[in-house]
């Protein structure tokens, strides 16, 4: 488990025994701040795989000429 995850479910906890009276937005922000984090993250892998394709294929493409 992550800092992100302990801070949610400790503000949930919170939240649901009334200590803090936020809105549910800012008791769950650490949870959706990380998992936007891990999704860009992931798109970029992605980026990087498919330029990666596409140069192995230009290159094959041109070695076959």
């Amino acid at each position: 488990m992550g800092i992100a995850e302990v801070l949610t479910i400790v503000f949930v906890v919170f939240k649901l025994t009334e200590v803090i009276t936020w809105s549910w937005w800012f008791v769950l922000l650490p949870m959706i701040l990380s998992f936007s984090l891990y999704a860009i993250i992931g798109l970029v892998k992605l980026g990087m795989v498919l330029i990666a394709v596409v140069a192995v294929k230009r290159r094959d493409d041109e070695i076959n000429r």
